[in-house]
């Protein structure tokens, strides 16, 4: 008999193992640290309270497993809940346990996304229920070079040309955030109600302070939220954090999202960003449309980009026109290979 339940922090040896063995992992590797996977899956988050991790166990033995990485809607009166699933993974003797797995937690949750993912994966999801429904682009922009080559993970002939290239990039073009702009740091609490009840939020993850709480929490990387103000007055807020090298823009949401107010967004960031110890290099991904344009006025350049699956089934849910998927929407914002891995 197979069980469907949430994980308990007991679990964690088998899921852990499970882990090892489905994607082929060391025991050592960043993302199976025990204090991340109970981050991950069971440290209590302000902005939800329900489970964050389920399996499916078969006498007594755990043969697949999904995290859940929430997010909720509330839109044209009606109130959603939906995950993106993190550590998918199903016993490689059981090749339907993680099909199994995706039908139960379509029971649970208004619609469920995915971005990207392996080969497979991507294989895999329309057979799932997943239907392609837009894309996302990755960017990026040196931001030290010397130190992005000194740390590089290519080290052939190509490096001196690629520090030549860098070095340049990283200056030019300058650009600079539009008269009045600022940025600083600010706690998860100090986060401005106003905009997170904003309707125009809708092109941009709903996040709660309990949320930036949460994240802020990350034992894996260290996250800072940064509040932008216009001449004085609260426009919007991002969240940056560094890991081997690459400064992440994990999640921002402006009142104003307009091409100008995105790009002088992202030229904070950027700002910001080089002032950051260890940052060498700065990643941002986002939706296809105004914001593709914002970001390469802010000199950064488009280095590749991912499709995005949803399956919302009898739900009707369809996300906003021109939502931004950016780094936060899973655990691509904190996730760590254990080697440095340049965009650049």
């Amino acid at each position: 008999m197979v069980v469907f339940r949430a994980s308990t922090q007991a679990d964690l040896p088998n899921i852990s193992e499970l882990l090892i063995s489905a994607f082929d992992a060391p025991p050592a590797a960043p993302f199976l640290e025990p204090a991340l996977l109970r981050w991950k899956y069971w440290d209590p988050r302000e902005d939800w309270a329900g489970p964050r991790s389920y399996v499916l166990e078969s006498r007594g033995r755990i043969v697949a497993h999904a995290g859940i990485w929430p997010v909720e809607f509330s839109l044209n009166g009606r109130h959603f809940r939906g995950v993106h699933m993190i550590d998918w993974a199903s016993a490689k003797d059981v090749p339907g346990g993680g099909l199994a797995l995706v039908q139960k937690l379509a029971a649970l949750f208004d619609f469920i996304f995915a971005i990207g993912g392996s080969d497979s994966t991507r294989k895999a999801l329309p057979a799932y229920g997943f239907a392609e429904i837009g894309r996302t682009w990755i960017a990026a922009r040196p931001l030290r070079p010397v130190q992005q080559a000194l740390t590089h993970q290519s080290r052939n002939w190509k490096l001196p040309v690629r520090l030549l290239r860098n070095a340049y990039w990283s200056l030019a073009p300058r650009v600079e955030a539009a008269r009045g702009w600022t940025a600083s740091e600010i706690t998860a609490e100090q986060a401005e109600s106003r905009l997170l009840d904003s309707p125009s939020d809708a092109v941009f993850s709903p996040r709660t302070i309990g949320f930036f709480q949460y994240l802020l929490r990350c034992p894996a990387m260290r996250f800072r939220l940064y509040q932008i103000a216009r001449e004085g007055q609260v426009q919007g807020h991002f969240v940056l954090g560094v890991s081997r090298g690459q400064a992440r823009l994990a999640h921002l949401a402006m009142c104003d999202g307009g091409e100008e107010a995105l790009r002088s967004a992202y030229t904070l960031a950027d700002q910001i960003a080089r002032r950051l110890a260890g940052a060498n290099e700065m990643i941002i991904r986002g939706s296809e449309g105004l914001a593709s344009k914002a970001i390469l006025k802010a000199g950064f350049r488009c280095l590749g980009g991912a499709p995005v699956y949803l399956r919302s089934g009898k739900t009707g849910f369809t996300f906003p026109k021109d939502f931004q998927f950016q780094l936060a929407e899973n655990d691509e914002a904190f996730l760590d290979s254990g080697e440095f891995s340049y965009l650049t």
